[in-house]
């Protein structure tokens, strides 16, 4: 299945190291060992390439995380309530499942999302829904954040809040 949140920076990246890493590879194994060093040479140096590549998104992710852990409980559910930080719904909600927080109460938060006019929004919207409160997703499991504002709507309609 086609990851639905699209392709970042760090996607890019690590590909991209993956293909200079096989390039080199191939070629220094190829020049000092021949076709076998080649072919040796392009598998190591596309493993190296991509995860060297990777780091800084490993980087970014573990600062983002402990900036996370920093914050309070209510700043976190202000943040998700906010209209600027959509896409980090599910980040923000786990924190707050982490340390134990009731988040029943961000439910609406959640449902506007997933009725948004954009499907970005939904998109995100969705996937927090799917992971916080598993079983509500399961009522509209037909939902399909890219198709019309107005279908998505329909089918959100059918949650009770």
């Amino acid at each position: 299945m086609i990851n639905q949140r699209g392709y970042t920076v760090f996607d890019l990246l690590s590909f991209g190291g993956f293909f200079v890493g096989i390039f080199i590879g191939s070629k220094y194994g190829y020049i000092n060992f021949g076709m076998v060093g080649g072919l040796a040479g392009a598998v190591i140096g596309g493993g190296a390439g991509f995860l060297v590549c990777r780091l800084p998104y490993v980087f970014a992710s573990r600062l983002a995380q402990r900036s996370l852990e920093k914050e309070s409980s209510q700043h976190l559910r202000e943040r998700l309530r906010s209209d600027n930080e959509y896409y980090i719904a599910h980040l923000l909600l786990a924190h707050l499942m982490k340390r134990g927080e009731d988040i029943t109460d961000e439910l609406p938060s959640i449902i506007n999302l997933i009725r948004s006019e954009s499907s970005d929004r939904r998109c995100f919207g969705w996937a927090a829904l799917k992971f916080a409160f598993p079983e509500t997703a399961s009522k509209i499991a037909e939902y399909q954040p890219k198709d019309s504002t107005d279908k998505c709507r329909t089918i959100a309609s059918r949650l009770d809040c």
